[in-house]
């Protein structure tokens, strides 16, 4: 006969090595006229894409102040690569994008669409680089963050 296991907290630790291909500095970049448009373009009605699922609660600034939304413009949100960053999009294996993305396979369209709407997803400071971001947790505890409030916060 199983019990069921209770709530409780545990401290995990990731550490690894990231090979990141070569890559021009991102002012250099000739596809950040396009970042910079979509960010212009989409910015004033923009909203947290966890905050959309679990409710606005956990959205935080850096300063750890609420993400609000105050004459409809969330605060402290920031543009994220949702699936290739662009440190790293001269190393992408073009048929396994293919895969996901059809119509993604030459070379010279990548950087378009890296910078593309496609590839970008709206988050807050906390969802994107703090404790719980798409930068900081493991993929499997950000994802599950889409759905459980609350699910990751710093470690103390």
């Amino acid at each position: 006969m199983s019990t069921e296991t209770h709530a409780h907290d545990q401290h995990e630790s990731h550490q690894y090595l990231v090979h990141f291909p070569a890559h021009f500095p991102r002012k250099d970049d000739p596809h950040y006229k396009d970042f910079d448009h979509f960010h212009r373009t989409h910015r004033m009605a923009a909203r947290c894409w966890i905050g959309q699922r679990i409710g606005f609660g956990d959205c935080k600034a850096d300063n750890g102040a609420v993400s609000a939304i105050a004459d409809g413009v969330q605060s402290a949100l920031e543009l994220h690569h949702a699936h290739i960053e662009f440190a790293v999009q001269n190393g992408v294996d073009l048929a396994a994008l293919e895969v996901d993305y059809p119509g993604v396979s030459n070379p010279d369209e990548v950087g378009a669409w890296v910078e593309s709407g496609t590839n970008f997803r709206w988050l807050c400071c906390y969802h994107h680089r703090a404790a719980g971001g798409a930068h900081t947790a493991t993929h499997s505890d950000w994802e599950a963050s889409q759905y459980i409030k609350g699910l990751v916060s710093p470690s103390t």
